[in-house]
């Protein structure tokens, strides 16, 4: 073996214990619970000892850009998320948890295209009027009467791989669901 092989060859044996990575983008209307599912999802991946790393989206994009920067909201969360996820890449975790909510498929599209891995979209469904309910009960404001708006207006649905009742039970049920049903941790 020439020198420097055993390296290269122990480099690649460690590149092939890490699992390859991917993503869960947790998507629902308003009010779904999916930051909360998020964390729960990252607790239970890390009592598996699974590298994991947990993103609310609202933080890659809660910016206003200057006018005429031809920057957009939308924008400046792929272009965050792509180089994220890099990072995220470069430190081994093998499952991604994203949490946002989304209006269209295109939307669903753009994340995916970001991430450049394999993505499970779950979407968490609850009752309009639960929804209306924990809405009322955190916001106020401009942004309670913008909550209930987007209620109204039924945006955010139907994106989803698959659906997951988030409703009324117990956070840790439904996190433990949805890594049932899609196979996480393999």
């Amino acid at each position: 073996m020439r020198p420097g092989g055993v390296d290269r060859a122990l480099a690649t044996v460690r590149e092939m214990a890490i699992r390859a990575p991917e993503a869960l983008l947790l998507v629902g209307r308003v009010g779904t619970g999916k930051t909360t599912v998020l964390l729960a999802v990252g607790d239970i991946l890390g009592e598996r000892g699974t590298p994991y790393a947990l993103l609310d989206l609202d933080w890659l994009a809660w910016a206003s850009p200057a006018p005429g920067s031809g920057a957009s909201v939308s924008s400046l969360l792929v272009a965050n998320l792509v180089a994220v996820t890099g990072t995220f890449r470069d430190a081994g975790i093998e499952r991604l948890v994203l949490a946002r909510y989304l209006r269209t498929p295109t939307e669903v599209d753009a994340i995916r295209a970001a991430l450049a891995i394999p993505v499970t979209v779950v979407e968490l469904s609850a009752p309009t009027a639960l929804l209306q309910e924990r809405i009322r009960s955190r916001d106020s404001g401009r942004e309670l009467t913008e909550h209930l708006a987007e209620l109204a207006a039924g945006t955010g649905t139907d994106l989803g791989d698959l659906v997951v009742e988030s409703g009324a039970r117990p956070v840790g049920e439904i996190a433990a669901e949805i890594l049932a049903v899609t196979g996480w941790p393999a």
